[in-house]
Parts: structure tokens; C-alpha cells; sequence
């Protein structure tokens, strides 16, 4: 591959590059024709990634609505459940746990893949179109931060709602309280935030202040940012199983709001130590090898390109090799 275009001297002026929308419609490029392969390999990508950490997390999140419902001790549950999934592993990747689980992460990682490629597609058209000027990569971030955490928290809803009861203290009860929905969309945005937004916006600041690597800094950010939401997400997801699990109407506001700080600071731990131990591969491993293997996908793609552009007239190779350049660089501007 390398040879082949080493064997190919082609020179690309800058002055040429406000000339890529003419290129681009003429000539669809990377930058387009692509775009249904992009998101097919997000959707691979993101729903592969969390299919092998979706048994680790299916343990964690059962101990965790058990330990907070006080029918088991967190390393009970985990026991019971590592020991169940060992002895009948089909059994448990057809339960309904397991594939809750698995659901909500996955849909979670494919609705950040797909509309971040989305983004990027429509911001690179808008920079052709107006010489490098671009308004959308900047709303686009708060697109993928509300799409992705609607779907999130939409089916992180139905998921926490089925665990609890499935293994909470009161399987019969069907409606969640108005406050449940409210602590778990403030846990949901906090969880999104550090897991798809934070990082890109932090770990340049890290390359420029601190001159980390840039692919360094961006996975101490993937892991550390999500792990550090958690002693704020904890708190709120306990209190919102608190709230199912527990109806105190019977007391006064101030009594039961005594009652529940005393439960919340007796509980809240164990449980955030879980959810530690369950967003760190969730959020934190599997954010840095989605991102690594989307990289992989894309430059793949970018190789077949390449190949596929040695075979044309020289005219039309080189002005799509400009569009190329430029697409790819604003693809890892975005990434």
C-alpha cells in the first residue's frame, strides 16, 4: 500500500483547497459515498464492544438494585451471580437482565457513533460550501449530548425499572414515583456527559497545558471523567431506588427526607463503589476501544480510498486526492 503510493508523486497546494465543494459534487468522495459504511461500523462497532463487558455489568447491576433493597450484600449477589452465569452461561445471555442490559448500552454507543459521523458529514459539507466555515460542530455536540442521553435514559428507564422488579424488595409494584424519573435523568445526564462530551473537550486542554500524547490524554479522559461522574451519579441512583423501593407517606416531609439521608449515607458506598467498578469497563474501557476501533474502521476505508483512486485519470486523482486530505483532517479534528 505504502509503496504504491510512494510510486505515485503527487503535489497538493493549499491554494487549491477552496476549490472542494466543486470537487465534492463532481466527484463524491470519502467524504460522502462513505458516510452508509461509517455508520454501519458504528453500529457494529458499538453494539459488538458492549455485547462482551454487557455479562460484567449485568452482575454489577443486580447486586447493586439488591443491595439497595437490602434483601443481599453486594458481594453476595455478585457471588450468586457469577456462580449462576458460569454454570449455565446460555441461560443467562437469553435472560432478561442480561439482555436489558446489553440493550441499553449498546443503543447508547450507537446513537453517540452515528450522530457523531453525522456531524462530521454535514460539517465538513458546510465548511466546502462557506471556505472552511462551519457552525455545526459546535451545535453538533449539543445534538449528540441530548440525543444520545434521550435514548440512554429512555431505555436506562425501562431496564431499572424491569431489575427492580425483578430483585428489588417490591416486585409487585409497577409505577415508578415522579422522583425516580427525576433522580435518574439527573444521574443520565451527568453519566453522558463525562462519558461522550467531557472527553473531547477536555483532553485537548490536557495536550496543550500539560503536552500529553493526544491519544494519552484522550483515554485518561475516557476512563477517569466517567469514573469521577459516579460520586455524583451514585448518590442520585440510590435515592431514586430509595424512593421505589421504600413509600414513606405515612411520615412528615422532614421525617422521611431524615429517614432517607440516613439510608442514603449507610448505603451509598457500596453501591458507588459498584457502579465505579461497572462504569469503568462500561463507559471507560469500552469508550477507548470504541474509539480505537472506529479509528480502525475509518482508516481502512481511508486505504481503500487510496487504492481505489490509483486506478483513475490523473485529473480526476488528484483533485479528489484534495477532498480526501481535507475530509480526513477535519474527521480527526472532530473524532
Amino acid at each position: 500500500m505504502t509503496s504504491s503510493i510512494q510510486s505515485q508523486s503527487i503535489s497538493i497546494k493549499t491554494s487549491s483547497l477552496p476549490k472542494i465543494s466543486t470537487v465534492s459534487e463532481e466527484h463524491p468522495s470519502f467524504a460522502t459515498h462513505s458516510l452508509k459504511e461509517k455508520l454501519f461500523g458504528d453500529v457494529v462497532i458499538g453494539a459488538s464492544v458492549t455485547l462482551c463487558i454487557a455479562p460484567i455489568l449485568t452482575i454489577i447491576d443486580r447486586a447493586v438494585v439488591q443491595s439497595a433493597a437490602g434483601t443481599h450484600t453486594l458481594a453476595r449477589s455478585t457471588l450468586e451471580s457469577t456462580q449462576g452465569m458460569l454454570a449455565h452461561p446460555i441461560k443467562t445471555v437469553k435472560s432478561p437482565a442480561f439482555l436489558l442490559v446489553w440493550g441499553v448500552y449498546a443503543g447508547t454507543y450507537c446513537t453517540a457513533n452515528c450522530l457523531k459521523t453525522l456531524v462530521e458529514h454535514k460539517s465538513y459539507k458546510e465548511e466546502a460550501r462557506n471556505n472552511g466555515k462551519s457552525s455545526t460542530a459546535e451545535l453538533g455536540k449539543v445534538g449528540i449530548f441530548l440525543g444520545t442521553t434521550c435514548v440512554n435514559s429512555g431505555m436506562a428507564f425501562w431496564k431499572d425499572k424491569v431489575l427492580a422488579q425483578l430483585y428489588g424488595s417490591n416486585p409487585t409494584k409497577s409505577i415508578l414515583p415522579r422522583w425516580t424519573y427525576a433522580m435518574w435523568v439527573a444521574r443520565d445526564l451527568s453519566v453522558i456527559g463525562s462519558s461522550f462530551i467531557l472527553p473531547d473537550i477536555v483532553y485537548p486542554k490536557l495536550v496543550d497545558a500539560y503536552g500529553f500524547e493526544e491519544k494519552t490524554a484522550r483515554s485518561f479522559c475516557q476512563i477517569a471523567l466517567p469514573v469521577g461522574a459516579q460520586f455524583v451519579a451514585s448518590p442520585l441512583h440510590y435515592i431514586g431506588l430509595d424512593l421505589y423501593n421504600r413509600n414513606l407517606g405515612s411520615m412528615s416531609w422532614r421525617e422521611s427526607m431524615i429517614d432517607r439521608s440516613k439510608s442514603l449515607y449507610r448505603g451509598v458506598l457500596p453501591v458507588t463503589i459498584a457502579r465505579i467498578a461497572r462504569i469503568a469497563p462500561g463507559y471507560g474501557f469500552a469508550g477507548v476501544f470504541n474509539t480505537k476501533l472506529r479509528e480502525d474502521w475509518r482508516e481502512y476505508l481511508l486505504e481503500r480510498e487510496v487504492e481505489m483512486m490509483m486506478e483513475t485519470p490523473k485529473k480526476e486523482y488528484a483533485s479528489r486526492m484534495v477532498a480526501l486530505v481535507h475530509h480526513n483532517t477535519r474527521t480527526k479534528r472532530l473524532s
